[in-house]
């Protein structure tokens, strides 16, 4: 039984149940005993990978501990990357202000990360040979910094031939070869320590574009440039069929040889796009663990769901986000794209056309702000602490004595053993 806001959670075989008895999901799939199992599995290897103890400690100018304070701590924002896509159009000058102004607040209130969902792809920024334009991309960057938005960059190439535009089908073997050169320099360069990561050639499990014309060599130079012109950037495959496993061995392979060769891949993404799909929870898992065996972080990159109903739809997202949230090597989700009038596939948005949430909008907020957040208020003891178990991330922290306060902010991060003292010195 979990708590879920205003409603209650009740995993009878995955039925979820408003407190008020109307059905919101129910559909019996497996037996109690295991259901119970399956989830406090998954919500002990999420205690166990996401969380770790704060120990808050309270001295005075002679370094002595006081007792007695009032502390209160509040999570800013996870650690673990909650992100999104962001529209090219939503940044357009002539977008309409009412629904840029709610596109924006959500955008900052939902999430901690974003993506460039088309501005930084080839066919956008050199539309025609020769005339480069970063505008789009710029303002959705520019936008990302000012409000701490962390920013991948998507992407560099795409080995798909429909999604290159026809000057570079027009152009010499020598000559694509310049250019492949030029964009990955150019790039890489340009946002070098603004763009923390870069898909640098997509789905290569489903085209060969770049490679058919100048041979399999071109992916380790493409890598190669990208590194050489930012080396603290992380630069990703990515790729899809992968969840549902039709592609999973080939990704593996693929994988392998691109680090045998000495390519500089630096992560793993998995696009995942369920659009009326049956992937399992075991499928989801399976493909996270096989895929753990090299070590890299990985990324689900691209997620997206469609489905006959919202029930399924938020069970879908439910089932994702739990199982990678709880898997050590996965280090963010990124939803591609939220709102119906500015996604890919509109059905398969969480919010609809008036910015109302659906019921897969609810799943998330209830997972990621209620379940997976921290808050916590206490009173310091005889030593002076206080303790308690959070999720990493950033933090804003409040103490208070009977004519003082003090507030301050930390980073609670998970390279720090899962444990750490914050020490608050007060001047009395």
């Amino acid at each position: 039984m979990f708590k879920f806001g205003r409603y209650l959670l009740l995993i009878l075989g995955l039925s979820i149940l408003w407190a008020n008895q109307s059905p919101i999901l129910t559909e019996t799939l497996t037996p109690l005993s295991f259901m119970q199992a399956n989830q406090l599995r998954l919500s002990e290897q999420i205690d166990r990978i996401r969380t770790g103890n704060i120990v808050i400690q309270i001295v005075n100018s002679k370094e002595k501990p006081v007792s007695g304070v009032e502390v209160k701590l509040e999570q800013v924002t996870h650690e673990f990357e909650f992100g999104t896509a962001l529209s090219t159009e939503m940044f357009a000058p002539d977008a309409n202000p009412h629904d840029q102004a709610h596109y924006f607040n959500l955008s900052r209130q939902l999430f901690n990360g974003t993506v460039h969902e088309n501005a930084l792809k080839w066919y956008a920024t050199e539309p025609q040979w020769g005339h480069v334009n970063y505008a789009d991309a710029d303002r959705i960057l520019s936008w990302s910094e000012a409000h701490s938005l962390p920013l991948r960059g998507h992407a560099l190439f795409w080995d798909v031939e429909e999604w290159n535009q026809p000057w570079l089908k027009s152009l010499s073997k020598q000559e694509l070869q310049l250019a492949v050169e030029r964009r990955a320099t150019e790039i890489c360069d340009r946002y070098r320590g603004r763009i923390r990561e870069y898909d640098v050639l997509n789905e290569m499990l489903h085209g060969d574009f770049f490679r058919q014309r100048l041979g399999e060599n071109i992916v380790k130079t493409m890598f190669e440039r990208c590194h050489a012109a930012d080396p603290n950037a992380v630069l990703y495959v990515n790729d899809y069929d992968i969840l549902n496993g039709r592609r999973l061995n080939d990704y593996v392979q693929q994988i392998r040889s691109l680090l045998a060769q000495g390519v500089p891949v630096g992560g793993i993404g998995i696009q995942a796009h369920i659009l009326r799909e049956n992937i399992t929870p075991a499928q989801i898992q399976y493909s996270l663990d096989t895929l753990a065996q090299f070590n890299l972080p990985i990324k689900i990159t691209e997620f997206s769901t469609l489905a006959n109903t919202e029930q399924e739809q938020a069970k879908i997202l439910l089932n994702l986000y739990q199982i990678a949230f709880s898997h050590p090597k996965v280090k963010g989700i990124l939803m591609w794209g939220f709102w119906e009038k500015a996604h890919w596939v509109p059905q398969a948005a969480i919010f609809d056309r008036n910015f109302q949430p659906k019921l897969a909008a609810k799943v998330y907020q209830e997972l990621i702000f209620h379940q997976w957040w921290t808050r916590a208020s206490g009173i310091t003891n005889q030593n002076g602490q206080f303790s308690t178990r959070a999720f990493f991330g950033h933090y804003r922290i409040t103490v208070k004595g009977w004519n003082w306060s003090k507030t301050s902010s930390f980073s609670f991060q998970s390279q720090m053993n899962q444990s750490k003292v914050w020490r608050c010195r007060i001047e009395i």
